[in-house]
């Protein structure tokens, strides 16, 4: 079906005349021109065969994705953000073909999530299957409301253990229906420092909601960040050729990097 469609527009706009083709393909041409003139981006989309292996990724491997607005515009992180997470998705469905007992637990943390749901498959619906892939998923962002409402429902329906440290008051409204009659919106508003409160699953039910206290944070190590940022550098080096062995050492995708 999908080839006899592409087949059909493609014998239509062989028919059209050189100003009819420019008239169709102006408004994608004027998006895309914005994209490629990024060197970053260039070589992402048209460089070839990708060098990170996501299946490795998840069986064990690490691929970080440095997209800061400020370098490659929103555009732009947006587009690259998306193709990550599709492509994270994709490898996580394909372990569909190895038995359940075999899958190696992953993980997909993905920092203001609301920037990058322009995917093909619904995120709502992510959430629900990842679990049967062994894929966590930690979405971040700011509040409530930048997310879509069925991501929102998606969230509040799948994410069945809940943990919510201090929340701004339009939050708490919409959190306090996870903990009353324990805690109340005022509760969640107000909670102190260190200070969550949590709603658990405790042998496939709900326990009461309740408070508790969080572990602060180590004493930093003075040139741990150097020496991590080091690190990367000297074991981000990608493989050699196509037929070489997936590497489980990690991968940087950074535009500053790349540009």
């Amino acid at each position: 079906m999908t080839l006899r469609v592409l087949t059909g527009f493609w014998h239509w706009y062989d028919d059209l005349s050189e100003a009819s083709r420019a008239q169709v393909v102006a408004p994608l041409m004027n998006k895309l021109r914005g994209l490629l003139l990024r060197p970053f981006v260039r070589a992402s989309l048209a460089g070839g065969e990708s060098t990170v292996d996501m299946d490795a990724v998840l069986d064990g491997g690490i691929c970080l994705a440095r997209l800061g607005k400020d370098a490659l515009g929103m555009d732009t992180a947006r587009l690259i953000g998306s193709i990550v997470v599709a492509r994270t998705w994709q490898a996580a469905t394909r372990r569909a073909r190895i038995p359940q007992r075999d899958r190696r637990d992953a993980s997909l943390y993905i920092d203001e999530c609301h920037n990058f749901l322009n995917l093909a498959y619904p995120m709502e619906d992510m959430l629900a299957e990842a679990r049967g892939y062994r894929m966590s998923m930690t979405l971040a962002h700011q509040y409530l409301r930048q997310l879509p409402r069925e991501l929102e429902e998606g969230i509040s329906t799948n994410a069945r253990s809940t943990v919510i440290f201090s929340a701004s008051p339009e939050d708490a409204r919409d959190l306090a229906r996870h903990t009353t009659p324990r805690l109340s919106e005022h509760d969640l508003a107000n909670l102190g420092r260190f200070h969550v409160a949590a709603r658990l699953v405790l042998d496939s039910e709900e326990a009461p909601a309740f408070t508790a206290v969080t572990e602060k944070l180590s004493p930093a190590i003075p040139g741990r960040a150097k020496e991590i940022r080091r690190l990367a550098r000297v074991n981000t080096t990608p493989p050699v050729a196509p037929e070489s062995a997936p590497s489980n050492r990690p991968a940087v995708i950074d535009p500053r990097r790349a540009a």
